[in-house]
């Protein structure tokens, strides 16, 4: 029996929170799930539908659709409702990318694609969205929207490339990871917000500051996922802790930490990552001291200066609809910094 697909909430990152914050976008998101379903009876795509049904917190779809309330949303909503699915289906590619590039065995609690069909097809399934997605946008017929969500995957791509090409170099600067996320994860993010109030017809004023918001929210979103690969428990994350330092990526909390060392201590510290022989001990000993010298702690205050950000972003009322639940979404992210 094929798996349905979820709404909003995720089993994984206080979830019930999350879906009484979006409750007034509940019956689009349900749309949307319906719309990913449709796509996914696809032969070919079939095989997804178990990774984009074992969820996730739906942010990028509700953040379309929140900002589609800055608009003509009745009007434009099955506009709404295909460019909400078609940016799921974008960042369900980015992730079965992603997963093969760190060799990661577990996504939201589940065998990530190519553990379980093999590298060649996880590579093929991933193109095959990003180009469900762009025909889905296809028939919009908006030049504009098409151009803007391909120099977001442009970006999401060069972001990648930046990440790989950092890796184990524990010179990397807090300006050399923020672009990385500000690319590869945060752009997708500030895209959601700006496409849905752009399909839905909104001022240009309103579709730049909700994609400000999106921005700074993407990006102290993905500060505290790094600082949470680092500490957090494995059965809440849904995927295998540390996995990071394996692969050489240094986070922020990390580059903190590296930075703080004097020399000597530094290269002792992180001996095993210059041999490329990372172990379960290292990576323990690493979390224990980024936790002791405050690493931790001082990348969750970064996070909380982009969450403040991005609730500046929405802060005045002229154009921006449902203040309330986007001042919501970051408490409840800012609940993750505590």
């Amino acid at each position: 029996m094929r798996p349905s697909l979820p709404g909003p909430a995720s089993p994984h990152v206080n979830g019930a929170r999350l879906e009484a914050i979006l409750r007034p976008i509940e019956g689009d998101l349900a749309r949307v799930s319906a719309r990913l379903e449709a796509c996914l009876r696809d032969p070919i795509a079939a095989n997804a539908v178990y990774l984009v049904a074992a969820g996730g917190k739906r942010l990028r779809p509700a953040l379309v659709l929140l900002a589609g309330r800055s608009g003509d949303y009745r009007g434009r909503r099955s506009a709404l409702i295909d460019v909400a699915a078609a940016v799921e289906l974008i960042h369900t590619a980015t992730l079965i990318h992603d997963d093969i590039i760190d060799e990661a065995p577990t996504r939201r609690s589940q065998p990530t694609f190519h553990a379980r069909f093999g590298t060649e097809r996880a590579v093929l399934m991933g193109d095959y969205l990003y180009s469900l997605a762009f025909s889905m946008l296809a028939e919009l017929g908006d030049a504009h929207l098409m151009a803007y969500t391909a120099e977001v995957c442009r970006r999401m791509s060069q972001g990648e490339f930046q990440e790989v090409a950092g890796r184990f170099r524990l010179n990397t600067s807090e300006a050399e990871y923020l672009e990385v996320i500000r690319n590869k994860t945060a752009s997708l993010v500030a895209a959601s917000c700006y496409l849905g109030a752009r399909v839905a017809g909104a001022k240009l004023d309103t579709c730049e500051r909700l994609a400000r918001f999106g921005l700074s929210f993407g990006m102290a979103f993905q500060i505290v996922d790094d600082c949470l690969d680092l500490v957090g428990d494995e059965s809440t994350v849904g995927k295998p802790l540390r996995s990071d330092l394996d692969k050489g990526s240094l986070s922020l909390p990390v580059i903190y930490l590296a930075h703080s060392l004097p020399s000597r201590q530094r290269v002792a510290l992180f001996a095993p990552l210059r041999r490329r022989a990372a172990n379960r001990a290292f990576r323990a000993r690493v979390a224990g001291e980024a936790v002791r010298l405050g690493a931790i702690a001082q990348a969750f205050e970064a996070a909380g200066r982009f969450l403040d950000e991005a609730g500046g972003a929405v802060a005045e009322r002229d154009g921006v609809k449902l203040t309330t639940t986007y001042r919501q979404l970051v408490d409840y992210a800012l609940e993750r910094v505590r």
